[in-house]
């Protein structure tokens, strides 16, 4: 019978893996695009923060509970509470919702740098005239979309089905050293160009003013953009902690995971912020846009080097994501080998690798086809979450276009027409109006899964768990673990007030400030 708890080779090892799980593209496309919706300077301060007093008691809390109980989220949580068994089966479902997204995005990469890779040798792939159309043609090419979402979903599962040792940690060994090359690389290059400073004043030039504009706003997306940075939340660093040998030190690996983490999120910054004041004035589009959109056309400025930069950018890229998928669809698959175990029942990893691979790439299908929000009514396969559920589009007949062809008004049940932005408003074949009434969260299944786990799963859990540290359980839980190895404890004090009061509470006002967001 095969030991799914062989544990990590070399301490090195584990490191790599984790750090890969917690860099991912929420370093590389979410850190830099939501540090430009929420003020720059100001959303870099309150991450910080949030890294230090939230991410970091957490980090220490996943990986004691794995390390301690050497079992998955679910089997972990029955075993430290049988009350909390519940807190496991949140921690598989986060990782799988994620990947409902995540691989798509990651199959997207995957194609960007393959093209980018052919274009150094002279084969141009994209085909489009003008480069900036590319995006919305692929987007809108489901048969693309899916393609490519397969591969990339073929090789985490072909890694996964390898084991921790022979399969994780033999790729992030060398593919994170190989990340930070590639990073320090990119940085150079964009540093050197005319106009990139615009990009570091945005970064690091002192401004709170978002802060005092809306300060929840900013506080709620510094903290998701955290836990699905980190990967806290989504039971990988429970596994990873399962897995990590007794003589190594859980505090000192923890410290080291959220600095490196942190680190990238920065660096990616200082590429993308500099390219984008450099290349297109400061202008960048938000979510998946900034990274496929914005760096393309950056990269075609450049002329043939940009293909050299590009594909160091989108392989870098490529690997972030894909060393962050694996962690995630490692949490699933662990979650049965270690029920199959309990059971006196051959592990079957590699069966189940492939089994949750392929019922995730199922539910990755609505991401593949919506066309990332556009819908059946913007020319997608199919509707996003907010035109299935009939959320989105309001009856033709309450539009009123006024003269002038750009302003539109939508007729409420008060009979009081109200203005509606331009861009939300779609045209079908007979020229008919239609209001897109959709909130951001059920916009496009993106979105939509993104609002289910980052939103509010991962908060929750934290909330929930730091809770359970401080108050049921008692620091003294992950003290001993932690000190298990010979190592000493330091910050006790700290890290209790963390557990007892600051994650908890803060964790509080994220969730409210989520919900409020999210559903008014």
């Amino acid at each position: 019978m095969e030991n799914n708890r062989a544990s990590f080779g070399s301490n090195f090892g584990f490191l790599m893996a984790a750090v890969g799980s917690a860099v991912g593209l929420g370093n590389i496309w979410g850190f830099p695009y939501k540090m430009g919706i929420s003020g720059g300077f100001a959303f870099l301060l309150v991450y910080l923060v949030l890294a230090v007093f939230v991410g970091l008691a957490v980090m220490i809390g996943e990986l004691a509970i794995g390390r301690k109980t050497g079992l998955s989220p679910v089997a972990a949580y029955r075993k430290l509470s049988k009350k909390f068994t519940w807190m496991g089966y949140m921690a598989v479902l986060v990782p799988f919702i994620v990947l409902c997204f995540y691989f798509v995005l990651g199959g997207m990469v995957t194609r960007y740098a393959l093209g980018y890779l052919t274009a150094i040798f002279g084969w141009n792939t994209w085909g489009v005239a003008n480069i900036a159309d590319y995006f919305g043609s692929f987007i809108m090419n489901g048969g693309s979309m899916i393609l490519w979402t397969a591969i990339f979903i073929a090789i985490n599962a072909f890694v996964v089905a390898a084991g921790v040792e022979g399969g994780i940690e033999k790729f992030c060994k060398i593919g994170m050293p190989a990340l930070f090359v590639m990073l320090i690389i990119v940085i150079v290059y964009v540093a050197v160009q005319p106009g990139a400073g615009g990009g570091y004043q945005f970064m690091f030039g002192w401004n709170l003013e978002p802060l005092k504009e809306d300060f929840l706003k900013v506080l709620k997306t510094a903290a998701g953009q955290m836990f699905f940075s980190l990967s806290l939340g989504m039971g990988a660093m429970i596994t990873y902690g399962s897995y990590l040998k007794k003589q190594e030190s859980i505090q000192k690996n923890a410290v080291i995971i959220v600095i490196c983490d942190t680190l990238v999120a920065i660096m990616a910054g200082m590429i993308v912020m500099p390219a984008c004041f450099a290349f297109l004035g400061g202008e960048t589009s938000s979510g998946p846009g900034l990274l496929f959109l914005s760096m393309q056309i950056v990269f075609e400025k450049m002329g043939y080097v940009g293909n050299i930069m590009g594909f160091l950018f989108y392989a870098l890229v490529f690997i972030a994501a894909i060393s962050s998928s694996f962690s995630l669809l490692e949490v699933i698959t662990s979650f049965k080998v270690d029920q199959n175990v309990a059971e006196g029942k051959a592990p079957g990893r590699k069966k189940y690798a492939i089994l949750a691979a392929v019922i995730i790439f199922v539910f990755c299908l609505p991401t593949c086809l919506d066309g990332l929000g556009a819908g059946t009514n913007g020319g997608a396969t199919i509707g996003n979450p907010a035109e299935i559920l009939g959320m989105q589009w309001a009856e033709a007949g309450d539009i009123s276009e006024f003269a002038d062809g750009t302003n539109y008004y939508v007729k409420g049940d008060d009979g009081i027409y109200s203005k509606v932005d331009t861009a939300a408003v779609a045209f079908d074949a007979s020229e008919t109006y239609y209001l897109n009434t959709a909130k951001t969260w059920n916009g496009d299944w993106l979105d939509f899964y993104d609002m289910l786990s980052e939103g509010i799963m991962m908060p929750l859990g934290a909330m929930v768990m730091a809770f359970a540290i401080g108050w049921i359980w008692k620091i003294d839980m992950v003290v001993e673990e932690c000190e298990a190895s010979g190592h000493k404890f330091w910050g006790k004090t700290f890290f209790d007030i963390c557990y007892k009061f600051i994650t908890p509470i803060g964790m509080a006002f994220v969730l409210y400030a989520q919900i409020t967001s999210y559903f008014g």
